[in-house]
């Protein structure tokens, strides 16, 4: 599975958070410290065994907590229009 962050994303660092803008809705959404870290492991290699390596390193996860939070995550992140995932973009329709 693979996950990319969608062109029409953009995204600054503020404060050590990540906020993001889409330029087709409008909409903000920032992320959380272990959001931000998700968002960041997107970027370096957006395979998802990569992902939860990494966070399984970052943070204090068993297994499953750690595959339930980040499906969790990667839900959201799609749902809103910020990643597609192996090609697929799904938004949740009347958001933005």
């Amino acid at each position: 599975m693979v996950i990319r962050i969608c062109d029409d994303i953009v995204y600054r660092e503020v404060d050590g958070s990540i906020v993001t803008l889409s330029l087709t809705s409008g909409e903000y959404v920032g992320l959380d410290a272990v959001g931000s870290h998700i968002w960041r492991l997107i970027e370096q290699d957006g395979r998802k065994e990569s992902i939860r390596r990494g966070l399984l390193a970052e943070f204090d996860l068993d297994d499953q907590a750690c595959d339930e939070e980040l499906d969790g995550f990667l839900s959201m992140l799609t749902a809103k229009g910020l990643v597609t995932i192996d090609g697929s973009r799904l938004r949740t329709q009347g958001s933005g």
